[in-house]
C-alpha cells in the first residue's frame, strides 16, 4: 500500500517507496492510468515522480478524506505488473564530449565533466560512451524544470553514476545530457543545474512554440513510461545538420507497450 501525504490544501502525494526502483515508477504510472479511467471529479492534475504520484485537486469539489478513500479503493483493486502501458521508444542523437558542455564547465571554473565521470566509473571516455549507449532507458518523470526528463537504464548492469557538483552551475546548455547519483537527465531549457554533463543533443525535447509536428499535442516531447535510446553522433557536422533543420526533423519514434514484468526482467542483474 502507498503512503499518503497531505501537502497543503490542494495536493495529495502517494508514495510507493523511497528508492530508485523502476518497478515503483511503473506502479505510479499504472495508478495514474487507473485514476484517469475513474474520471474522479475534483482532480485537476496527476504528476508522476520517481516512486510517487502527486494528485492536484480542488477542495471545493472533493474533500481530502473522500479523495484518500477513492485512492485506497483503487489500490485494493490491485496494481498488476502484468498490465501493459503505452511506451514509445524515442531515439535521440547525442554528441558526447561536445564543446558546449565543456565551455559551460570552463565558464564555471570546473574541469570537463565527462572526463571526471569516466574516471569515477573506472573507464575511458570511449568506454563510457560505448557502455552508456548500449542500453535503452526508462523515462521516470518529466519536470523539475520545463521539459526536463529523468531516466534510468533498463539494463541495470550498464547504469553509470556520478556525484553532483558541490556548487551548482548558474546555467546549463539546452539539450545537455547529465549523469548523477541516481540516474540521468536531459536539460530541455537553459537553467541552473548541479548534474554533471556528458554530451548534448541537437534535438529539442521541449518547444513552447510547437513548431515541429512532433510537438502538436504537447510542448514536451517525452511522457513518463517512454523509453529512450541514445545514438552517438560522429562530430559537429552531423550535429549542425540536425540542428539546422530541427523544426522539420523527423523524430524517430516507435509506438509500443511495456509491462512491469518485462521491466523486472530487464533490470534484474
Amino acid at each position: 500500500m502507498a503512503l499518503y501525504r497531505i501537502c497543503g490544501d490542494r495536493v495529495l502525494i502517494l508514495e510507493f517507496g523511497d528508492e530508485v526502483d523502476l518497478s515503483l515508477n511503473f506502479k505510479a504510472i499504472l495508478m495514474k492510468e487507473m485514476i484517469k479511467i475513474e474520471k474522479i471529479i475534483g482532480i485537476s492534475d496527476i504528476i508522476v515522480g520517481t516512486c510517487a504520484l502527486m494528485i492536484v485537486y480542488d477542495p471545493f469539489e472533493i474533500r481530502i478524506n473522500r479523495l484518500i478513500e477513492r485512492m485506497k479503493e483503487l489500490e485494493k483493486k490491485g496494481i498488476d505488473l502484468n498490465e501493459e502501458i503505452p511506451s514509445r521508444l524515442i531515439t535521440i542523437p547525442v554528441l558526447f564530449n561536445d564543446r558546449w558542455t565543456r565551455e559551460c564547465s570552463k565558464a564555471h571554473q570546473l574541469p570537463s565533466d565527462l572526463e571526471s565521470i569516466a574516471e569515477y566509473n573506472g573507464v575511458s571516455i570511449e568506454e563510457f560512451v560505448k557502455v552508456y549507449t548500449s542500453t535503452d532507458y526508462w523515462v521516470k518523470y518529466v519536470g523539475f524544470s520545463p521539459g526536463l526528463i529523468g531516466f534510468n537504464a533498463l539494463d541495470s548492469r550498464k547504469e553509470l553514476r556520478s556525484p553532483h557538483l558541490k556548487i551548482p552551475r548558474t546555467w546549463t546548455p539546452p539539450g545537455a545530457v547529465g549523469v548523477h547519483r541516481s540516474g540521468n537527465c536531459i536539460y530541455a531549457v537553459n537553467t541552473p543545474g548541479g548534474v554533471k554533463m556528458v554530451g548534448r543533443t541537437p534535438l529539442l525535447i521541449f518547444d513552447i512554440n510547437q513548431k515541429n509536428p512532433v510537438f502538436k499535442d504537447s510542448p514536451a516531447l517525452f511522457r513518463p513510461g517512454d523509453r529512450l535510446r541514445m545514438i552517438p553522433l560522429l562530430g559537429e557536422k552531423e550535429y549542425f545538420q540536425i540542428e539546422k533543420n530541427v523544426d522539420s526533423y523527423p523524430y524517430e519514434i516507435e509506438e509500443g507497450t511495456y509491462s512491469g514484468n518485462l521491466m523486472q526482467e530487464a533490470t534484474r542483474v
